[in-house]
């Protein structure tokens, strides 16, 4: 119902502004209103983007090729917001600290986590792990077994993570698999956001309040990252990384 609002709402002050570029009246407002609407239901064109292609002065073949094209990103737009929903919905049931209580409740929120997000046996899952991805991005996540996500954990897969076996994200780490440039003006922070990848190498730990952030993409075999570091470059195989920002002090033989 709110989308249904947002579109006669806008619908109804983009086609007054056609209207007045076009120095036409009240009929012209009204024509272009419901051509605007035409357009959301078959196109699945927001009026704002018909005020910016110019649509009302399209000839028909322009209108159809473009108004593909609208459709083709509005079906893929309207999946990843349902999927968004439904996973907020996710984190509302099983993030809550009630499942911390009971070994019944404990094992409905693993089993839930597991099933969800095609996670291997052995998960590890304690209140408040929030996995979720952002701004329309298709990342996708995969998680291997005996995985540990403690408390308060938070992995952004808005780019591509992987996070192989016998891992352990200690109590709130943070990964971030996504990046842009920095405005004033976040609405044009948000025209250059890029997705990133990274994968976390079996045997991994990384310490409480860690950070990972999208300009590392590798933390290797049996590493250790210290508790507080903010990681922005790869960390190589058995190695131990420490501070902020996080730098290699040691590689453990093995």
């Amino acid at each position: 119902m709110s989308r249904i609002r947002q579109v006669l709402k806008y619908g109804w002050l983009h086609s007054g502004q056609v209207s007045v570029s076009q120095s036409a009246g009240v009929l012209s407002h009204i024509k272009v209103f419901v051509d605007i609407l035409y357009c959301y239901k078959h196109y699945r064109m927001w009026s704002n983007q018909y005020l910016k292609e110019d649509f009302y002065n399209k000839s028909p073949e322009e209108r159809k090729r473009i108004g593909s094209l609208y459709l083709e990103q509005g079906i893929k737009r309207d999946e990843w917001q349902k999927d968004f929903v439904a996973n907020r919905r996710f984190f509302a049931k099983y993030g809550d600290v009630k499942y911390e209580v009971g070994n019944y409740r404990r094992g409905k929120r693993m089993a839930a986590y597991t099933d969800r997000y095609n996670i291997g046996t052995g998960l590890c899952v304690e209140n408040d792990v929030n996995i979720s991805r952002q701004h329309y991005l298709d990342g996708t996540i995969s998680i291997g077994k005996n995985v540990l996500l403690a408390k308060h954990v938070f992995i952004d897969y808005s780019g591509n993570v992987v996070i192989k076996d016998n891992v352990q994200l200690t109590n709130g780490v943070v990964i971030e698999s996504h990046y842009h440039a920095f405005h004033s003006d976040y609405r044009k922070s948000r025209e250059e956001i890029l997705p990133s990848e990274i994968v976390i190498e079996e045997g991994a730990v990384i310490g409480s309040r860690a950070i990972i952030l999208a300009s590392c993409h590798y933390i290797g075999k049996h590493a250790r990252i210290g508790a507080g570091a903010v990681v922005t470059k790869d960390v190589p195989d058995y190695a131990v990384a420490v501070g902020v920002p996080a730098r290699v002090v040691r590689v453990v033989e093995h």
